[in-house]
């Protein structure tokens, strides 16, 4: 028995000090030109940008759908439009946003409708990534049911490291790349492209569970104490997906309507034409884009007087 336990021992130390290694190792060449290294010109952004600001947080039916200098004309306020991926997780994308909000800022949260459906608010192999790739420090944000949910993509990120295609001939994805996004976080670089064809999302299997509210609120009550607002609204989405989605979406905002926070519009109000659809039932071409951040600024000015003392 001694002899097999010693045997075992010599064997797993050194794979696991080599797996340590490789969890270690810089990012990868081709893992550098991933639209989550966007962070670290977002996070600038919201370190930089004075106020009177107009923070935007959510997944890429935001970095797809929406134009920031729209909204700093129209609204008069510093946009900063923070959303990257709907797999980071609505959690880790308010709390990493939380440090840098100040004093009179105006958030807007548009998470994708997934988020509110099982465990996808607590991260995907996105929020992994940028975990490991982009922002070790911020594993501190993390609680255990996010870590929980990243175990099962660490041999896939693990094996990544040791592949040749991540080190050589590497294309950057125009579209998808680190350099996609404008000067506000806006990605701008499909905008003078054709929309394509897309096929509805088949709907939510399940109802809608209360952990992204939950989040949301909590969010709301720490943002107060800064002196900041919040406002919540929903997800630009093709609408032939939103019919095939229809019941849960509505168990959403019935969700939200109960939950305290300020919402702002309707789902059917961004239930988008094919016409307005770029790549993915929550992605816009150029036209949708201006489309959706029309009726945005205008749901925002139409929020009740309290809730607007900064929306001019």
């Amino acid at each position: 028995m001694k002899k097999f336990l010693s045997n075992l021992i010599k064997f797993n130390v050194p794979l696991l000090l080599f797996i340590l290694v490789l969890l270690l190792l810089p990012p990868t060449p081709r893992a550098k030109t991933s639209l989550i290294f966007a962070k670290n010109h977002k996070d600038s952004l919201l370190l930089n940008t004075a106020s009177p600001r107009i923070i935007f947080v959510g997944g890429s039916n935001l970095s797809f759908g929406l134009n920031s200098q729209l909204i700093k004309d129209s609204l008069e306020l510093e946009p900063i439009n923070t959303a990257i991926h709907a797999g980071i997780g609505l959690k880790y994308m308010l709390d990493s946003t939380l440090p840098h909000i100040k004093q009179s800022d105006v958030v807007v949260v548009i998470p994708e409708y997934d988020n509110y459906f099982g465990d996808f608010s607590f991260g995907r192999n996105e929020l992994l990534r940028t975990i490991m790739d982009v922002s070790k420090s911020d594993i501190r944000l993390l609680n255990l049911r996010q870590m929980a949910n990243l175990a099962p993509f660490l041999p896939q990120y693990i094996l990544s490291k040791l592949k040749v295609t991540e080190y050589t001939n590497i294309q950057v994805d125009q579209i998808y790349g680190v350099q996609s996004f404008n000067r506000y976080g806006d990605a701008s670089a499909h905008w003078q492209l054709a929309g394509k064809t897309v096929k509805p999302m088949h709907g939510f299997k399940n109802s809608p569970n209360r952990y992204a509210v939950q989040q949301l609120q909590a969010f709301n009550a720490q943002i107060k104490q800064k002196g900041a607002m919040l406002f919540v609204s929903f997800p630009s989405l093709q609408h032939a997906s939103f019919e095939t989605s229809k019941t849960s979406i509505a168990e959403i905002n019935q969700l939200l309507k109960t939950s305290g926070l300020n919402i702002l519009g309707n789902p059917e109000r961004y239930a988008m034409a094919d016409s307005l659809i770029f790549d993915t039932p929550y992605h816009l071409n150029y036209s949708g884009v201006i489309a959706r951040t029309t009726r945005l600024i205008e749901d925002l000015r139409s929020a009740p007087p309290t809730d607007n003392r900064l929306i001019s």
